[in-house]
């Protein structure tokens, strides 16, 4: 089951003092299955807030389609079953976190008679129980986020959607917020983030897209960067030189020496055998053999990389327009 459905959506936005357009979703599409954890990756300026803007039913799309549980963006009670992290969250100063969370929980329809327990709950959850008393201007950065992530499942809703949610933690609060969702995964909640940090995309994500120039670049499941054919590996050698390279070359990509020991980087694991032959038989000891894999870093870099996807006639018509008087 999709639990949500992003189909070609687009968005432009003009200046109050300009009359030019400025295309900034291009036509979206993609999907989030129920139980899944989706990654929203993206370059700066790349749409990934707009296009949760426009999921969430806070700006309206020009073209295409959105369904959160089948239902439109914005409806009642699909909108009940959503938790949602701004990246730049407002927080009332004046209130503490309790006093924060009931509010919260009480715009989310969180019963009277559950809510206080699912405060000490979610408040333990985050590591914030001692903080509870405070007002919320006294908070860090780090603390701030905890607190939004803390609103955003204090109702218990079906589908998570974080922007940034790791922003301004410390390494023991991403560790954190990673355990949280790695929960929240295990029970079952489908949870769509957007992030800089690729790392915690590789350890939490079962999908990753990619956006860039407004579309969707690339969609790729996780444990398929292992199988896609364009990892290297690094063989290890002692006792290395140069003329060992005669009848190899074409199969080493690079090679690293210190010393008497080299570390010859192998196009593809199919040339890993003759490399090491090569390497024995001209007398030199191999000291490990070394997978290295393609990562989301890689991937990441290799699509922003593209000349822009955009053609001419596509960028011509972010132009001036006559808009009228």
């Amino acid at each position: 089951m999709h639990v949500l459905n992003v189909d070609g959506i687009k968005k432009h936005f003009r200046s109050d003092m300009s009359l030019a357009k400025r295309e900034v979703l291009r036509g979206v599409t993609f999907h989030a299955r129920e139980g899944e954890v989706l990654g929203f990756l993206g370059p700066n300026g790349a749409g990934k807030t707009t296009t949760i803007k426009v999921i969430l039913g806070l700006i309206r799309a020009h073209a295409g389609s959105v369904a959160i549980f089948d239902r439109p963006p914005g409806d009642r009670r699909s909108m009940a079953r959503v938790g949602y992290l701004p990246e730049m969250p407002y927080f009332y100063p004046h209130l503490s976190l309790t006093e924060f969370l009931e509010f919260c929980g009480r715009m989310s329809g969180v019963g009277r008679s559950d809510l206080p327990g699912r405060i000490d709950r979610i408040a333990e959850m985050v590591d914030l129980t001692p903080h509870r008393s405070k007002r919320l201007k006294s908070f860090s950065k780090g603390m701030l986020q905890r607190a939004g992530l803390a609103q955003a499942i204090l109702h218990d809703p079906d589908l998570l959607i974080l922007d940034e949610p790791f922003s301004g933690l410390d390494p023991v609060g991403r560790k954190m917020v990673r355990d949280i969702l790695v929960d929240l995964k295990k029970r079952g909640k489908t949870i769509f983030f957007s992030s800089h940090i690729l790392s915690d995309m590789e350890t939490l994500c079962d999908r990753v897209c990619i956006i860039r120039d407004g579309v969707i670049a690339k969609s790729v499941v996780l444990d398929d960067l292992l199988k896609m054919g364009e990892g290297t590996v690094e063989v290890a050698a002692r006792g290395w030189r140069p003329e060992m390279m005669q009848g190899i070359r074409e199969y080493v990509e690079s090679v690293r020496t210190t010393g008497e020991d080299a570390f010859l980087v192998v196009r593809e694991q199919r040339f890993v055998r003759p490399v090491i032959e090569r390497l024995f038989g001209g007398g030199a000891e191999v000291l490990a053999v070394v997978n290295r894999h393609r990562t989301l870093e890689n991937l990441f870099l290799r699509e922003i990389g593209r000349p822009d996807a955009r053609t001419a006639k596509e960028k011509k018509e972010e132009k001036l327009v006559f808009t009228g008087f």
